[in-house]
């Protein structure tokens, strides 16, 4: 079997480069020599790497969420109000829709629209059309670390223009992007496309760049997390073998923090397991939680729980970075005296829970890693016992089979057999484990957490109960 999960050599890269970077004129102000030295001369407090590194060291949790208007003096004006009023220790750029389906002149329209109607209509910084010397205006409008927000199809040439630019992170994740952002482009494609912007932070690696790629596999409410475990450590050797150094590996926490603390402690230890059992090391990596939710509160206190809740699930699992959701979030895009005041109200939790400790009952914590382990080291044996070592390939043939599944994905070559629904605590369990290679022992436990669920209810669980699951933190429950 040919390997698939290989390097690409220099040659290879610098031809398809030029391809992508054909894509839009902009393309053709990317100097990476130039973007190379730009980066060296940026200091440790706007590089997302090292931000995340101090913060690992000493115990720090820095809050992030989406930011991005049509204009670059909107966007700066936007990231300043961050910074400044919401005591932001992070920033991050969202891409536009129309970026991300590399519709740039419909990008460019909205710029020129945004302009003559003096308010944004896109929904993000079209980080292609304004190109690097756009960007780098808004670096040297803030003093804090932006990392690129968005998922794509084809993100490379997006990455180009956003890395040269400034940006110091950005996301790596085919499984993800594959899954929720193109209902009809190949797996294969999309790893394809998104092996060259792998090899692209590699090359800033190799040349004496920290850049930080985001990895979370799928998102969602109601998805087991040992499912999101094994789509993120079957991409890390994907990543690794581009020569990406510094990982930020990202999870939806669901309220039990039995559970949540479970999935970061899981992750943790199997990410570093595989990967230097395949010959990876000298790897970094970062934790990044969200809370996870279908649809955002509309009552202003539960928005605000929803943000302290966010906030004590990073603590518990000892995450770096913290991905909150605004408490205007329902009500359409966040102004940006929204966005400040979420900001300042997790600052304030980040230190209120700084220097504690928050102990759990260790039999139960015991037992929820011993099994999701087992879950986890499952899946993964099985897709890379289908590439024989080879991930790409063990990933191309666990998709088409279900090995890897998305309960909610919108591409039509995903089976999603998986269902998942809550147990009586609020945990995420598996209602239908679909084609997943699990052991009766893993079966049983899985039935036997439902059933407590189904004792108390005194009726067996069904869709309307995983309808009413994935509705409940909206309304103020882990579980009704």
């Amino acid at each position: 079997m040919d390997k698939l999960n290989r390097k690409l050599t220099e040659e290879e890269f610098f031809k398809e480069r030029k391809e992508v970077l054909s894509g839009w004129p902009t393309g053709q102000d990317v100097d990476l020599d130039e973007a190379i030295a730009y980066h060296k001369s940026l200091p440790p407090g706007k590089v997302w790497a090292k931000k995340m590194q101090y913060a690992k060291e000493h115990g720090e949790i820095y809050a992030i969420t989406g930011m991005g208007v049509a204009t670059i003096e909107g966007q700066i004006e936007l990231l300043q109000c961050i910074e400044r009023e919401g005591q932001a220790d992070l920033l991050g750029t969202s891409v536009d829709s129309y970026s991300r389906q590399s519709d740039y002149e419909a990008a460019e329209k909205g710029i020129k629209d945004s302009k003559d109607k003096g308010r944004s209509v896109l929904n993000g910084l079209p980080v292609v059309n304004h190109g690097v010397k756009g960007f780098r205006k808004i670096m040297d409008a803030v003093n804090l670390p932006i990392s690129m927000r968005y998922g794509a199809a084809d993100t490379r040439l997006i990455d180009e223009i956003g890395y040269a630019g400034g940006h110091t992170s950005g996301p790596a994740d085919a499984l993800m992007d594959f899954w929720h952002h193109h209902s009809k482009v190949s797996l294969e494609k999309v790893l394809n496309t998104h092996r060259y912007g792998k090899r692209l932070i590699g090359y800033y690696e190799e040349h004496g760049v920290p850049m930080l790629a985001s990895c979370q596999g799928l998102y969602g409410a109601g998805i087991p997390p040992t499912l999101q475990v094994a789509a993120i450590i079957v991409q890390l050797f994907t990543l690794a073998e581009q020569g990406v150094k510094n990982m930020r590996l990202h999870f939806a926490t669901h309220g039990d923090l039995v559970q949540d603390a479970t999935t970061s402690r899981v992750l943790t230890k199997l990410a570093d397991e595989y990967l230097k059992i395949h010959g990876y090391k000298d790897i970094n990596i970062y934790l990044s939680v969200s809370f996870s939710l279908v649809q955002y509160p509309l009552e202003p206190g539960t928005a605000f729980a929803v943000s302290f809740m966010n906030t004590l699930m990073a603590k518990v699992c000892n995450a770096q970075s913290n991905d909150i959701r605004t408490i205007a979030e329902a009500k359409g895009i966040p102004k940006k005296e929204d966005t400040a005041y979420t900001f300042r109200t997790v600052k304030a939790m980040e230190n209120f829970l700084q220097g504690q400790k928050i102990e759990m009952n260790q039999n139960d914590l015991d037992l929820e890693c011993k099994m999701a382990e087992l879950e986890v080291r499952a899946i993964v044996d099985k897709v890379l016992e289908f590439g024989d070592g080879d991930a790409v390939s063990g990933i191309l043939k666990a998709v088409e089979t279900g090995v890897l599944d998305n309960p909610f994905a919108t591409n039509s070559a995903s089976p999603c057999k998986v269902m998942g629904i809550k147990d009586s605590r609020g945990a995420i369990r598996y209602l239908n484990h679909g084609n997943l290679p699990f052991t009766n022992e893993i079966l049983d436990y899985q039935t036997s957490k439902i059933n407590d669920r189904e004792n108390k209810k005194k009726k067996k669980l069904d869709y309307e109960d995983l309808v009413s699951d994935l509705m409940a933190v909206s309304k103020g429950f882990l579980v009704e």
